[in-house]
């Protein structure tokens, strides 16, 4: 599959692109946003292998401060979900001159993609979320702490700094602060999510280390829209990566039924 990096302004921030593929006219084209500490190689080959399963192109980026990014100037205000939900995706839609995307987030990404469909119900149509991370709950708040310490005292920042270079320990630094940060979004999550007007497929990993209930709850209260959960009972926090084979099948069968003629 065809494959151009390059990079690109999002919201006044230099930010890493990769385009799998040719967008079409009258296909959607699936938009990448990964979870709090990932970046466009972190993705391993999901991207692709949904693209060419369902035959679309797509676009992965590295959120700004991420990967090949430029990197965070802190502190950094606001509430981190709903700006990555608005400009940042306005402005890679109007960069690459797309029509109709489908987004497909993870964790962090995942939360954003849901966020993101009541900013912009002109260009989404589709959400596919892969373990969103909306609220932080006594689960995700465990996670979080487990994280740290694999973080100061364990291998994960021996693991992160491939991808984000010396970016890592400010990267991890925000986010874990971001984590527990008591932001008022402008607009809260519950009316975002009310406010969803495109199809919503919602993955959820039941071993989950830093837990989906309340999440899951969540949306399933507060998403009027055609919303379909697909819970995987072997994977975790990463299905698409544990688990790739259902997560593409489940993922294609929702793409198809967006862009497939009445």
């Amino acid at each position: 599959m065809y494959s151009h990096e390059q990079d690109v302004i999002a919201a006044g921030h230099r930010i890493t692109t990769l385009l799998l593929g040719e967008p079409e006219k009258d296909k959607p084209t699936l938009i990448f946003l990964h979870g709090g500490l990932d970046c466009i190689g972190m993705w391993r080959e999901f991207p692709q292998q949904l693209c060419e399963a369902s035959g679309l192109a797509g676009i992965v980026y590295d959120r700004w401060g991420h990967g090949k990014s430029a990197p965070l100037i802190l502190p950094r205000p606001g509430d981190p979900r709903e700006d990555e939900a608005g400009q940042p995706i306005a402005d890679i839609i109007k960069h690459f001159a797309l029509n109709k995307v489908i987004l497909v987030g993870h964790s962090f990404g995942g939360a954003v993609a849901l966020i993101a469909a009541s900013k912009h119900p002109d260009n989404i149509c589709g959400i596919i979320s892969i373990v969103p991370q909306l609220i932080m709950h006594s689960g995700a708040i465990d996670g979080l702490k487990k994280a740290e310490e694999a973080f100061y005292k364990g291998r994960l920042r021996e693991k992160l700094q491939p991808f984000h270079g010396d970016k890592t320990d400010t990267l991890f630094k925000n986010w874990a602060s971001m984590a527990l940060k008591k932001t008022v979004p402008k607009k809260p999550y519950t009316t975002s999510l009310e406010e969803i007007t495109c199809p919503v497929l919602a993955i959820f990993g039941e071993q989950d280390n830093y837990g989906y209930q309340p999440n899951l709850d969540l949306i399933t209260a507060r998403v009027s829209s055609p919303l379909e959960i697909f819970k995987i009972e072997k994977a975790a926090h990463y299905p698409h990566l544990e688990t790739p084979e259902p997560v593409i099948v489940k993922a294609c069968e929702f793409i198809n039924a967006q862009h497939s003629p009445a």
